[in-house]
């Protein structure tokens, strides 16, 4: 059975790899050839970028994220318009008569 690399383990990787990748490119650079640099940085990063953003881990993950971060703020701006709507209640009751019928 194979085992499966953790997030940190590929992220670890996947940096490692970036940065040696970025380190030829400055190398590249510095020897006169900025078209080849340019070409490895660009080729790195997007494959990089490519690979994150095809895992099915990485999708389902931050979907998860994002959905508990969206109940979150419902659930708060739930409770925040209750507590306004209460509040409201009672300061409606404690008007005069006269005042609310005005309003």
């Amino acid at each position: 059975m194979q085992k499966r690399m953790n997030a940190w383990q590929s992220g670890l990787l996947a940096t490692s790899a970036l940065a040696a990748t970025l380190f030829a490119s400055s190398q590249l650079w510095h020897q006169g050839h900025p078209q080849w640099a340019f070409l490895l940085a660009f080729a790195a990063v997007w494959a990089l970028i490519s690979i994150s953003w095809a895992s099915i881990d990485f999708s389902d993950k931050s979907g998860k994220m994002l959905a508990h971060v969206v109940d979150h703020n419902f659930e708060g701006m739930h409770e925040r318009l209750e507590y306004l709507e209460n509040e409201l209640e009672r300061l409606g009751e404690d008007l005069p008569e006269w005042v609310r019928k005005a309003s």
